[in-house]
């Protein structure tokens, strides 16, 4: 027996947009700071994820979901579904000291209140209740917050605080496996409505402007997303930190960055070659273009889709 991972998570398109403007663009201290926050959620969404993984009970997980109910819309990061009990998961990969204070909580270091997770916590167990009664189903919820990151403290928790501390991930993994695990068609069905239910956000609307002609051109490292690459005849290579990959490979991921930051201009060889800065040359790019996309032959106005 072994979990089904029935939604997979994968990088959110606002963090992979984050990421390649990083490395073209100088981010805002506010931005910056708001996708290392993003990043670090990411990851530890990422490292929970990586524990579910082991349970040896059957469940089906799904990741990263996002609703909409009673005209307002929530993100789940993890749920869970067991025989009898949907696990919910919050998932926090805070680093540092943190406390409670009357009930609000507050990073240590600088004294300034945070959001309040289990405000959180309890905003998607009661949308979730509801989205879920909307269809009758009744199974009970059991909402926790997860915290991911072995350099958390948190002071004055209270003892009734539904949270596993990394020191207690064990603890959750243990009490997960022994939870019954006869799945059988409803759940499948429970599954594949809340699939039907997760609605897709454009980030673009949160982005940072930005123009293409303020971004510097070039092909990032996959690994450590430097521009400082050079290339033989091949293979291209990252003088930052010695990455290596493709050329047909790395005219792909640089064609596919491009399209991601500007959907709307079209695809065509000269603009590939701008981008990657004349870096590989155009018969290389054309046959990179030929091979994943359709050319729309339209002589010198030709592009792909």
């Amino acid at each position: 027996m072994k979990p089904d991972f029935i939604k997979l998570r994968t990088e959110p398109l606002e963090l992979t947009l984050l990421k390649l403007l990083r490395s073209r663009f100088v981010l805002s201290e506010e931005t910056n700071n708001y996708y290392l926050s993003k990043l670090k959620g990411y990851e530890g969404e990422c490292y929970l994820d990586s524990l579910l993984a082991t349970l040896t009970s059957n469940s089906l997980i799904l990741g990263d979901l996002l609703f909409e109910q009673n005209n307002t819309t929530f993100q789940i990061d993890t749920l869970l579904l067991s025989q009898k009990t949907i696990y919910l998961f919050e998932v926090k990969n805070f680093e540092g000291d943190y406390y409670i204070k009357n009930g609000d909580w507050y990073r240590k270091s600088t004294g300034k209140a945070i959001t309040n997770p289990v405000h959180q916590l309890k905003r998607c167990e009661t949308l979730l209740r509801s989205l879920l009664h909307s269809r009758n189903i009744r199974m009970e919820i059991e909402p926790y917050l997860v915290f991911t990151n072995p350099l958390f403290t948190l002071y004055q928790a209270p003892l009734d605080l539904s949270a596993y501390f990394p020191a207690q991930l064990n603890s959750l993994l243990k009490k997960l496996n022994q939870a019954p695990s006869e799945l059988n068609g409803s759940h499948q069905q429970l599954a594949q409505f809340l699939l039907s239910k997760h609605v897709i956000d454009s980030p673009y609307k949160r982005l940072p402007g930005y123009r293409y002609e303020d971004l510097q051109k070039g092909v990032t490292c996959r690994k450590c997303m430097s521009l400082k690459v050079t290339k033989t005849k091949y293979t291209t290579i990252c003088t930052n930190c010695r990455h290596e990959e493709k050329n047909t490979s790395c005219i792909l991921q640089a064609t596919k960055d491009l399209k991601l930051l500007f959907p709307d201009r079209l695809l065509t060889l000269n603009a590939v070659d701008h981008w990657c800065d004349h870096l590989y040359s155009r018969k290389a790019i054309k046959s990179v273009l030929r091979l994943n996309y359709k050319l729309i032959n339209k002589g010198k106005n030709s592009y792909y889709v």
